[in-house]
């Protein structure tokens, strides 16, 4: 179910890269990267902090979480993985939606180089 909606979005994605003119396929992806960095780096700093207080409750080591957080998930037990996990669901999802939004600023870029 994930990834039909995974290759629907991504259809979509690449419908409007083909039908919208190169001012809204500009003014789309400058939206989406904004909301990407903005809802993503929002997610990122929560998730740190979340991941701080949950390594911090079990005792585990936090020697390097700032540097490696990933490596740092293993050391969590249920309770900080329900805690730390869906922050940094959100945060790689505002990544992904970043990147597509300058993708779709590069895509008009090219679109504009091209059409002259």
């Amino acid at each position: 179910m994930v990834e039909a909606a995974i290759a629907t979005v991504v259809l979509l994605y690449l419908l409007l890269l083909g039908v919208l003119g190169i001012e809204w396929q500009l003014a789309a992806g400058a939206a989406l990267a904004l909301v990407g960095l903005v809802g993503g780096g929002g997610a990122g700093i929560v998730y740190h902090v979340a991941l701080r207080r949950a390594l911090v409750r079990v005792g585990a080591s936090s020697r390097g979480w700032l540097w490696s957080p990933v490596s740092c998930h293993r050391r969590l037990d249920e309770q900080g993985r329900a805690e730390v996990l869906p922050w940094f669901r959100v945060g790689a999802a505002g990544f992904v939606v970043c990147l597509a939004g300058i993708g779709m600023v590069a895509v008009a870029a090219l679109k504009a180089a091209f059409a002259s």
